[in-house]
């Protein structure tokens, strides 16, 4: 005669390697059939610590959902099974509890802090974006001297007197007028100023209409403009 073993639940583990009925063995064939998602568990009517246990009269092979393997949700988030939730708990096997879901609950609608926290973000990536497109093409070492190149420019320009070196130098080795080297400097900081001016007075605005925005319409329609900031 084959015994059957089964865990602390009466769940079916498979047939006994073992001539004799041990502890948690039943005597009686489980179902031949199984479907999927559902696990034989012997049903006593006697302790678990009978000796008569899982003996042909003293219980039956109930065919049961199985959950166990499931992530499972209550309203307020995961479930781990076992847990008591509002006085309930449920070990996985049977059918599943109308208090759990397969399904996870909804995330909390943001509050309008929140979506202006998100909306703000997205304004300052197309900002980044925009302003990397200014400098784009240019060297990171040559992108360094600007500040030089700029200050003895927007001097040049104030004082036609005032000594400009580093441009100096910028024009002998490009081979040109130290005039024309100075304008044509004077004449991209000029253009860099511009447009960073309003790129940067773009996003402040931007990010003005975002806090005195009152309704989650009213934060969501505050954008970064498709022209790129550029007026």
């Amino acid at each position: 005669m084959s015994n059957f073993q089964t865990d602390s639940l009466g769940v079916l583990n498979g047939q006994s390697p073992y001539a004799e009925k041990g502890f948690g063995d039943v005597a009686v064939a489980p179902p031949a059939d199984i479907p999927a998602g559902q696990v034989a568990r012997w049903v006593s009517t006697v302790d678990r610590y009978a000796l008569e246990y899982g003996d042909a009269g003293t219980g039956a092979w109930e065919l049961v959902d199985d959950n166990r393997q499931a992530t499972l949700y209550t309203a307020d988030g995961e479930y781990s099974l076992g847990t008591v939730h509002n006085g309930q708990e449920y070990d996985g096997l049977g059918p599943l509890p109308a208090w759990l879901s397969t399904d996870a609950p909804a995330a909390p609608e943001p509050t309008l802090s929140d979506l202006r926290e998100l909306q703000l973000a997205q304004v300052n990536a197309g900002f980044e974006l925009a302003a990397v497109a200014l400098t784009t093409g240019y060297p990171e070492a040559e992108r360094l001297t600007w500040p030089v190149q700029q200050a003895e420019a927007l001097a040049w320009a104030a004082d036609q007197t005032a000594p400009t070196p580093y441009l100096d130098g910028l024009a002998a080795a490009r081979g040109i007028a130290v005039e024309d080297m100075r304008q044509k400097t004077l004449d991209q900081a000029q253009l860099f100023l511009r447009s960073s001016q309003q790129l940067v007075g773009t996003r402040q605005r931007l990010r003005d209409q975002i806090y005195a925005a009152k309704t989650a319409k009213a934060v969501k329609a505050v954008v970064w403009p498709e022209s790129g900031g550029q007026a």
